[in-house]
């Protein structure tokens, strides 16, 4: 239930670095605390922050636990955010003294690297999901306390209500069948008896520290999330569960977290969650375990912050149209391209992912459009497209391969070949293609078959450029689905 306890010293001026070009910062905030009394950043590289994610490792973790054990921060370099990793310690409840430590730390993160206090997301694995919760309840209930706002919050197998934990783990205990479980189960009981008292005489304490409460009628601490986007990630693996741990599903994290966002959208919050895992979980070392931060999507839950912190406007210069289909992810960004910019064409790019995009078993795996909303007469033959293609997809590969520590001999030239065809109804041009580079997720060569579309957006003064871009073959419904999407656009005036 919650993650193992890790011990360890850290030497700062010892501190592995990737040997690609991020540059983690260790930051000291109070040199009496362990764990607790730093954090380490990690800055974008662009240098230029939009946002700002806050990564709790598990139950006694060190930061830097978080970075061995996901990719989130990899994701987020690219992206314009900034990681901030920073333990919670031996607590699964936010203490006075943790609220504090927390406070100090991202006040320094606030003013060292001038960030706004809304432009924060905090996330945690296990133990760090719950404090995660706990403490965006209380930015929430006490604003004038807190150094930040987040915008959004999520937890990676969190438990959210403390005391069904408990009796959960009076369950282990008596069933003795996982080791682990078991003693887990003790040591927790007796922490928090040590803080809180034992129940149920003091069951109005743990109800207080607790992020939910499911027996209570009433709404309880998560009704200060109730204008926060909230996710919940869970693999919820039955199977494995009953064969490991010879638990129900009234035995694992999610039954809680389920019933939370459930309320939550009772009471109004549609941006409430409760997200499963589209691969089994394993940790760093190979082993099955559903309690693992490998059971989050990395690149959609980024594409998830930057959505709910609004990095770009929604309403870009032209008010042109295009729909959202439910599921899909939505990316945004402004010429010039941080990766590609040699393409000289000013205006935005606005990306539209299939929900399976990122999944490798799914028939929908790299299967996404992107449109050009290009400003004056930009130059749109056959030769300068296919040039600005290649550059395009040069540049995106290469942004990939420090981050996801690709070997140089798996990397292959980007090839770009585009055929005109006659125009469909509504194109100034249409063009067929392929193109042949290296998939960055799966490590290997993949050719995604082109569809490029061209339209003349007289009252706005633009021209729309239209790319519908998949691995699978033409007749494949994922092309159904993306030729559907570009019928909605509209130039707007």
């Amino acid at each position: 239930m919650l993650a193992r306890t890790i011990r360890c010293v850290v030497l700062f001026c010892c501190l592995a670095l990737p040997a690609f070009s991020q540059q983690f910062e260790p930051v000291v905030v109070d040199s009496t605390a362990s764990s607790t009394g730093y954090y380490i950043a990690l800055r974008p590289a662009s240098g230029k922050i939009q946002g700002v994610m806050v990564l709790m490792p598990g139950f006694n973790d060190p930061p830097e636990a978080v970075f061995a054990a996901s990719k989130l921060q990899n994701i987020a370099w690219t992206n314009d955010i900034l990681t901030i990793a920073v333990g919670g310690g031996p607590n699964l409840i936010l203490s006075d003294e943790l609220q504090q430590k927390l406070n100090a730390v991202l006040r320094d993160v606030v003013q060292r690297y001038t960030v706004a206090p809304d432009r924060f997301v905090i996330g945690g694995f296990s133990a760090g999901g719950s404090l995660a919760l706990r403490y965006t309840e209380l930015c929430k209930e006490q604003p004038a306390v807190f150094p930040v706002q987040p915008q959004a919050v999520f937890s990676v197998d969190g438990p959210v209500d403390v005391p069904d934990l408990l009796q959960r783990y009076d369950k282990f205990i008596k069933r003795n069948y996982s080791a682990r479980s078991t003693n887990e189960g003790k040591m927790i009981k007796k922490m928090l008896a040590d803080q809180l008292g034992e129940l149920p005489a003091n069951l109005p304490r743990y109800v207080a520290v607790s992020p939910f409460y499911m027996d209570s009628e009433a709404p309880g601490n998560e009704r200060f999330l109730q204008h926060v986007a909230v996710r919940s990630y869970h693999d919820i693996d039955m199977g494995w569960q009953m064969k490991e741990r010879r638990n129900s599903l009234y035995d694992i994290n999610a039954a809680a977290a389920s019933e939370m966002i459930s309320r939550l959208r009772q009471q109004g919050n549609e941006d409430a969650e409760l997200v499963q895992a589209k691969s089994p979980g394993y940790n760093a070392n190979g082993e099955r375990n559903p309690h693992s931060w490998s059971i989050v999507d990395e690149t959609e839950l980024v594409q998830w912050m930057r959505r709910k912190l609004h990095f770009l406007p929604e309403n870009v210069p032209g008010n042109y149209q295009l729909g959202t289909p439910a599921g899909w992810a939505v990316e945004r960004m402004k010429f010039p391209i941080e990766f590609a910019p040699a393409i000289s064409y000013q205006g935005y790019e606005d990306l539209r992912f299939l929900p399976g995009w990122g999944d490798q078993k799914s028939e929908e795996y790299w299967s996404y459009c992107f449109l050009w909303w290009l400003e004056g007469k930009p130059q749109l033959d056959k030769a300068t497209l296919e040039s600005y293609l290649k550059t395009y997809y040069e540049g995106l590969v290469v942004r990939n391969i420090a981050p996801r520590k690709i070997p140089a001999d798996k990397v292959v030239p980007v090839k770009v070949q585009l055929t005109p065809v006659k125009s469909l109804p509504g194109d100034a041009q249409t063009f067929n293609g392929e193109i042949d580079m290296l998939d960055y997720m799966g490590v290997q060569p993949i050719r995604l078959h082109v569809a490029l579309h061209v339209k003349d957006c007289v009252a706005a003064r633009r021209k729309a450029l239209f790319v519908e871009l998949s691995p699978r073959p033409a007749g494949h419904a994922v092309w159904q689905q993306m030729d559907q999407l570009w019928k909605t656009f509209e130039c707007g005036k």
